[in-house]
Order: C-alpha cells, then structure tokens, then sequence
C-alpha cells in the first residue's frame, strides 16, 4: 500500500471513529427531554421530546438562531415545508422535528412563502440528534446589497447535547459577529482561556467547570482588553450554556450577547445554589457543524425560571 492510501485509509478511520464517538456521547442522555430557555427570552421555556423518542420516528431536532442584525423576521423552510415562523433577531425557536436526512434550508423574509431565498444550503441531519441553525451576516461590511436586498448565511451546529459530569456546568461559545475578528473568552478575572482563537460562523467545544456567577469576557485573539462583557449569569449545575456573540463593532448595531441555556428533563422551579468561583475548565466532546429539516414544534411553558442577563430585542 502507498503513502497515499495508507493517508486515505487512515483518514477515513478517524473520520469514522470520530462519528462513531459523537453519536455515543449525545445517546447518554437521549431518553430524556431537553428543556431550553433563552436570555432573549425572559422566562419563556421550550421542551424537546427525547432524542430516543424522535430517533424511532426517523426525525432529528433542529432550532434556529436569528443572529443578523438590522434584518427583517425570518421563516425557516426544509426542503419545502415551512418549520420555523417568524423569527426575530436575537431569538431561538424550540426544537423542531425533522426528517432525519438531507436537506435543503431555506431562510425567506416572513410570510414570504414564495420569495427568492435570503439563503439556502444543504445538510444532512442524522436521526435522534440535535443541531442548532444560526443566521448570521453574510460579510463584515455590509448587510444591505446592492439591489436593496438583505444577505445573510446559514452555519450549522450539531450541538452533541450531553449532561455535565456531576457538580459542574457545561459552557461554549458561538461566534456571530463579522467584524470582530477571532476572539478568546476569558472567564473574569482568570488568567487562563476558556477558548481561543474562535473564529466568526464556529462554535467552540462544551468545557465542564465549577458552577459560578462571574461574568465573562469576550477579546480580540491575542489581546487583553475587554471588547464585550457577558452579563453575569447564575450557571447552574447540571445544565449546559451557550454564550452567542452577536451584533458588529461598526454601524448602528451594537455587540451584544444571548445567552442559551439547556437541561434535560423538565425545567427546574428554583434555582441551585452557585458558588461565585471559576475553576480550571475541562474540555468535553463538542460542537461541530452541520445543518438540516423540521417539523414539529417542541411544547412552550413559562416557569419561575432563572432570570434572564442579557437584553430582549
């Protein structure tokens, strides 16, 4: 065997171990709901059936992030079927039901059924998993095209749900700002990163840490200056948090964060005591990209859930 099959066939190897890992680490925790409120939000909360549940039905759930400022309410569209309504900036859907297939997404203007698509792409969604749809600016300059349009793109999430390890909060970041450059989080006061050098349209991997109300700061890679600060959040444990950078640094949006947060099994009443720490943090198995189709709606309820740290649009 040549150097170039062996590179081929070792490749292929990892990239089937990989998956294989991927689908074991979310199936722990697959035969319970998931249960999902949003900064943006106040104390709306969505709950998602079991992925076991969906899996058996060959569906996959799907949400979308509207993170483009300055642009109009959205529809989400897979292949033809409307899923997602109404999307405003800054706000998460429940989790929806779709095939677990390939499919084409389509983002539209709301009640614009049969306009020209904002933007489409193709991905493939696999049974019984979770995946996150954001639409972002399509560049850092401007949003508004020249034929008086307005341009966004689709990054895909497969978000890898799984629960923290015992007493500790699960945390990543996702990067929607354009003009930002790559960024490092910091947790304040710490010295060391919780991320580094996060590109715009990625998502970095979960790390497990110690529950903990501290703020968290958002740099410019390789700087030490504060560019955004994430309110302080009472991160609870046994529940898992997605900070999103969204907004531009130029222009009459102004940087801002949304803060997501998910647990499994319905929403909790009270809120866990935290302790205002931050420890090293963990590395867990995270976030990669890919996209896909929904159906479906996830149940919505209003619980004396934690409160929310961040502005509704």
């Amino acid at each position: 065997m040549n150097t170039q099959l062996r590179i081929l066939f070792l490749g292929l190897i990892v990239a089937s171990l990989l998956t294989l890992a991927a689908c074991a680490y979310e199936s722990a925790n697959n035969d319970q709901p998931v249960t999902t409120r949003s900064s943006s939000s106040g104390n709306m909360t969505t709950t998602a059936p079991p992925a076991k549940d969906a899996e058996q039905r060959g569906q996959a759930l799907v949400r979308l992030i509207h993170a483009a400022p300055g642009v109009a309410a959205l529809d989400g569209f897979a292949n033809d079927s409307k899923v997602f309504t109404d999307v405003t900036y800054k706000n998460i859907t429940a989790y929806r039901e779709v095939p677990g297939a390939a499919q084409t997404f389509r983002l539209r203007f709301a009640g614009q059924d049969s306009a020209q698509p904002l933007a489409e792409d193709e991905e493939s969604f696999t049974k019984g998993r979770h995946y996150t749809v954001l639409a972002v600016p399509s560049s850092a300059t401007a949003i508004i095209t020249r034929d008086g349009g307005q341009r966004v793109d689709l990054v895909f999430v497969d978000d890898q749900l799984a629960a923290p390890s015992s007493g500790k909060v699960r945390l990543r970041v996702i990067h929607g700002s354009p003009d930002l450059g790559d960024i490092d989080i910091y947790a304040q006061g710490r010295a060391e990163a919780i991320a580094q050098a996060v590109s715009f349209g990625s998502a970095t991997k979960y790390v497990d840490t110690d529950p903990t109300s501290s703020a968290l700061e958002v740099r410019r890679k390789g700087e030490n200056i504060t560019t955004l600060s994430v309110p302080s959040t009472n991160y609870q444990a046994g529940k898992l948090y997605t900070i999103i950078v969204v907004g531009q640094t130029k222009g009459t949006s102004k940087l801002e964060s949304v803060v997501v947060t998910d647990e499994f099994g319905a929403a909790s009443t009270t809120a866990s005591p935290t302790t205002a720490t931050t420890p090293s943090m963990t590395q867990t198995p995270s976030a990669t990209e890919t996209p896909s189709t929904m159906q479906t709606p996830a149940t919505t309820s209003t619980p004396n859930a934690e409160p929310a740290t961040s502005q509704t649009p």
